[in-house]
């Protein structure tokens, strides 16, 4: 009768089953696991090593055969049968025909079984190929980031060669001989040995013809050598230096002939970082003067100097400019003509101080200023909360019009104000508000605000708080400073309307022949003596028209044309930032540049997010920034923060490379 056992619930492969089952029973029909007996070149896994060798302890191979499946009763017990198969099955209860023949018949000998390359108990074998070819000295060197460690690498190999040609000892005198396995640091004198190979071979590399030529009679170089103007000679070293005007100098060996090394190499790279790192990352002169006061002239050191400061973290740390990009195109809003302050900004400035009672308090002016015209409209302003903007914004709203879109930075009141009313609109039928708001030829305003610490990308509006607060100081200064809130109101529109009088265009100023300088007033109040032939279907006559409608209808019809002749084109140049610049990408390393923090403290993030322009440039970004906080249990976390910003908030430290 056969036996047959069941197989663990932990996977294990066919053949590791079946090597089990033939050391417990001594029985198999496996090919795999008869070729593993059978194999003597292959190299096995410890599990199938162990059983494969205790297997042919105990065994001779001649006595592994492989049995056929139709001739193996375990297949029934494995497979199952039905009662009266069972009963009839003769090789169930009397066993394989093979059993009662002779040895010689006994199935098939397991010598020939082969095994597979893939199959997963064999090792895996490497090669390892040697080549003869030889790597050169100064190759070797490029290992190293340090001068300091490619000398005591270098000084560690001349001593071992040293030794090695030490012969006079015979080998007797060798092996009786203890041997010293204790390690002797690097001595001065062996660092300055390796110092003077590396540069010998060094100058054998980059200047052969100089060196050839400098070791005979002559000894003049040619003028084309980058070498010429040093009057260099070579030293009983057989090294290269600077000759000079400087031998009368009161002046240690090294600085009156210093040591000439080529500019574009790593052992000139790693010279220049260990003397950079000596005098406490400063800049390229000081760096520089330290390299040949030590008694080294690179060739190009001044540029080689300035490319390793440009790339010193260190540096970029302490005196790294922020990022920046090529100027952006104008928006839609700033070039569209449309009614007065349809497209408009907005900012605060102040404060002011003004006298209620006997008491002074604060105020601050809203600036309310036109894309288009560049007109401007003043609020005086109690506070810088959410409430008394919205306030300064309704007064606005009612006495210049409804605003289609509004832009400002992202300030509290501003943000505050933006929460407020998407709030309030929530509350509302939007769908009913839109049809009405539609068939006034409106749409509810929408907020537009820059990222945080962008103040560049609101110079539209930037600039006229500028001009307003020129203005006004000539004002205060004249009517002094004990004012009241009526008082302060009062200058504020006086300054509107001098800045809304202002000459948008310079051109024709200084023309007697040419027309009066285009002004935001022309548009605001129609009060102009422009004489023009009328565009569209508006004559000239209309300027005298008792219709008011067509009166106003023509002078704004001037102010257009005349504002894409003369003040739209003024806005085509770009004075700054003309150069496309590389684009940041998501993993660069930067530092976030922070107002309020001196720059040893701002913090180091990682870019997670790029916000590109309509021309592909990206000018905005998310920063990802770690920084640590106590947990619960009072132990320290690090949580991540993610803050967006310009980039010309931003000094790049690395760059990611894909």
């Amino acid at each position: 009768m056969s036996k047959s056992r069941v197989t663990p619930l932990k996977a294990v492969t066919i053949p590791r089953l079946e090597l089990t089952a033939a050391v417990v029973s001594t029985k198999t029909d496996s090919k795999a696991v008869l070729g593993y007996i059978s194999n003597d070149a292959k190299r096995f896994h410890v599990f199938v090593a162990n059983r494969v060798q205790y297997i042919r302890d105990r065994t001779d191979i001649i006595q592994w055969n492989y049995v056929q499946s139709e001739s193996n009763p375990a297949d029934y017990a494995a497979r199952g049968l039905c009662v009266k198969e069972l009963i009839n099955n003769l090789m169930w209860w009397n066993g394989p025909k093979f059993l009662w023949k002779k040895l010689d018949n006994c199935g098939s000998s397991c010598e020939q079984r082969s095994i597979l390359e893939d199959d997963p108990e064999v090792k895996k074998v490497s090669f390892v190929v040697t080549s003869k070819r030889e790597v050169p000295f100064l190759d070797r060197l490029n290992y190293f980031s340090d001068w300091f460690r490619a000398k005591r690498a270098t000084a560690l190999c001349l001593r071992l060669q040293s030794k090695y040609k030490k012969t006079t000892e015979t080998s007797e005198e060798k092996i009786d001989k203890k041997i010293n396995v204790t390690f002797s640091p690097v001595t001065v004198s062996e660092l300055e040995k390796a110092e003077k190979v590396i540069i010998k071979e060094l100058q054998s590399k980059h200047y052969a013809d100089e060196k050839r030529v400098l070791q005979t009679k002559e000894n003049v170089l040619n003028k084309t050598s980058s070498l010429y103007k040093l009057d260099p000679f070579m030293d009983t070293d057989g090294i290269i230096k600077v000759r000079g005007r400087l031998s009368q100098a009161n002046l240690n060996e090294a600085s009156r002939h210093p040591v000439i090394l080529p500019g574009k190499c790593h052992i000139s790279e790693l010279l220049i970082c260990h003397y950079h790192q000596r005098v406490y990352p400063q800049g390229r002169g000081i760096t520089l003067n330290e390299i040949r006061s030590a008694g080294y002239w690179i060739v190009g050191g001044s540029s080689m100097v300035a490319k390793h400061i440009r790339n010193c973290i260190v540096c970029k740390k302490s005196r790294g400019k922020t990022l920046d990009q090529k100027m952006s195109d104008l928006p839609k809003d700033r070039l569209e003509p449309s009614p007065p302050f349809t497209y408009c900004a907005v900012d605060y400035f102040g404060p002011f101080y003004v006298k209620v009672r006997r008491s002074e308090v604060k105020r601050y002016g809203a600036l309310f200023t036109c894309l288009v015209s560049r007109a401007i409209h003043l609020e005086v302003a109690e506070s810088m909360d959410t409430d008394s903007f919205l306030n300064a914004y309704r007064r606005f709203v009612g006495r210049r019009g409804p605003v289609r879109q509004l832009r400002s930075d992202r300030g509290t009141n501003f943000v505050g104000a933006k929460n407020e009313l998407e709030i309030c609109l929530k509350e509302m039928d939007q769908t009913k508000i839109s049809n009405v708001m539609l068939k006034d030829n409106c749409d509810w305003i929408n907020f537009k605000m820059n990222v945080p610490y962008a103040s560049h990308m609101g110079g539209v509006w930037e600039r006229q708080i500028r001009t307003v607060r020129n203005i006004l100081s000539v004002i205060l200064c004249q009517h002094g400073n004990q004012l009241d809130d009526d008082s302060l109101q009062t200058f504020m529109v006086e300054a509107e309307s001098i800045v809304n009088s202002r000459p948008l265009t310079l051109d024709s100023i200084n023309s007697i022949e040419n027309l009066d300088p285009l002004t935001p007033n022309h548009l605001l109040t129609m009060k102009s003596k422009v004489v023009l032939p009328p565009p569209g279907n508006f004559q000239n006559n209309d300027l005298y028209s008792r219709k008011r409608w067509r009166r106003v209808q023509y002078l704004a019809n001037v102010f257009w044309s005349r504002w894409k002749k003369e003040f739209l084109q003024s806005l085509q140049s770009r004075d700054k930032w003309i150069k496309p610049r590389r684009n940041v990408k998501i993993g660069d390393i930067v530092i976030v540049k922070d107002q309020n923090e001196t720059r040893n403290h701002w913090k180091m993030g990682r870019v997670s997010e790029v916000i590109c322009d309509e021309d592909g440039h990206v000018r905005k970004t998310k920063i990802m920034m770690s920084d640590s906080c106590l947990d619960k249990n009072g132990k320290r976390i690090k949580e991540f923060t993610y803050v967006e910003r310009p980039i010309h908030s931003l000094i790049m430290l690395l760059e990611y490379k894909e």
